[in-house]
């Protein structure tokens, strides 16, 4: 994995999850005088998605620039909405089989929002990177990106999850047939709704599980 201080780049052989979008004749949009370009409508973590390219770059003239664009398709249960996401967005190397996957080194997690219906990376990949033959990123003058988008689902009005496991750890000592040794242990479950279910007598340490 590579830090260049901004974005967070490792490489990886399995696909992106959510969505692939191929760019043929790559070098009739790089010449024209289109700055902005938009892929078509994809759905993930139930929210209608698009990737935002800028050929020429946003911010950084020597950079392709690559964004994630919630969707104005969508609706929301009220006006002051938000989505937040963790994301990844991703170029294929056709020489050696596998993606780059690019993320925000400093935050994770991201919000969209009315105000912010864009997020991604000006500096996405450097133009020279995308032109060098032996990099695989172009050649014969396609190029495919991708994106991986996981929802944080929001929480009810407490402010706690729809459903909430916890885990503790106890030990339970008992005394073998009037020997003054610790032996057996008790692994027991607790589970909502039904009566305690004993697993196993063991000699070891036992777990007391709480599924709320």
């Amino acid at each position: 994995m590579a830090n260049d201080n901004e974005n967070l780049r490792e490489k990886r052989s399995l696909p992106p999850a959510d969505y692939i979008f191929k760019i043929k004749s790559f070098n009739l949009l790089a010449d024209s005088t289109v700055d902005r370009f938009e892929s078509g409508v994809f759905e993930s973590g139930g929210y209608y998605w698009r990737l935002v390219f800028y050929p020429k770059g946003k911010g950084s003239s020597d950079h392709l620039s690559l964004y994630l664009k919630i969707d104005e398709s969508n609706s929301y249960p009220n006006a002051a909405w938000s989505v937040n996401v963790c994301y990844r967005l991703f170029v294929y190397d056709q020489i050696r089989k596998d993606y780059l996957a690019v993320q925000d080194a400093k935050s994770g997690l991201r919000t969209f929002d009315q105000q912010t219906s864009e997020l991604g990376f000006d500096k996405f990949l450097t133009l020279a990177e995308l032109n060098q033959h032996l990099k695989g990123y172009l050649l014969n003058n396609t190029c495919t990106f991708g994106a991986e988008i996981y929802v944080i689902k929001p929480t009810d009005t407490e402010g706690t999850l729809s459903k909430e496991d916890s885990l503790a750890v106890i030990r339970e000592r008992g005394i073998d047939r009037g020997c003054n040794q610790f032996v057996n242990c008790l692994f027991t479950a607790f589970i909502k709704s039904i009566k305690t279910l004993i697993i196993d007598r063991v000699p070891c340490l036992g777990i007391l599980l709480n599924l709320e």
